[in-house]
């Protein structure tokens, strides 16, 4: 019981603090988001590499872990990153998902990093990560973008 405490305490203070970040503007390899899937027995923890910014490419690195033990999982199927414009009915190019690999170039259990991601225009963006259940239908959550608005992007 007490390592499942522990393991619940971690999982708040790594959401808390990518709570934080996402209310102030992001911090570099902090999470942003802790999504949760399959009843919470499935969690996506979201970085951003690089952004999110408009006009130029940002990169992100999805983390999938297990809700019960917090250790590094392979998703129960495909996942996908569509990016979605609400107040303007479009989305952007697909983006492209890779599993991350390390300096040495090993591929780490359940890291991916999803490129091609561009904002057209400043506003409200949803990035949807779906997860395709092999035999279960599918499962989206919403990390919401707020982009400063400009001119020349509209």
């Amino acid at each position: 019981m007490k390592n499942y405490l522990k393991q619940i305490l971690i999982c708040v203070s790594i959401f808390g603090a990518g709570f934080a970040d996402a209310q102030r503007g992001h911090s570099q390899n902090q999470p942003v988001s802790a999504l949760q899937y399959a009843n919470g027995a499935i969690h996506a923890f979201v970085t951003w590499e690089t952004g999110p910014s408009v006009g130029k490419e940002s990169l992100l690195r999805i983390e999938w872990r297990s809700g019960i033990d917090g250790l590094p999982i392979e998703p129960p199927g495909d996942f996908s990153v569509v990016l979605w414009m609400p107040s303007m009915g479009h989305g952007s190019a697909p983006t492209k998902i890779q599993p991350y690999q390390d300096a040495q170039g090993r591929t780490l259990l359940g890291i991916y990093h999803v490129s091609n991601i561009y904002f057209m225009m400043g506003g409200d963006w949803d990035v949807n990560i779906a997860l395709n259940y092999q035999k279960a239908g599918k499962e989206t959550r919403a990390l919401r973008v707020a982009l400063p608005r400009s001119g020349k992007h509209h």
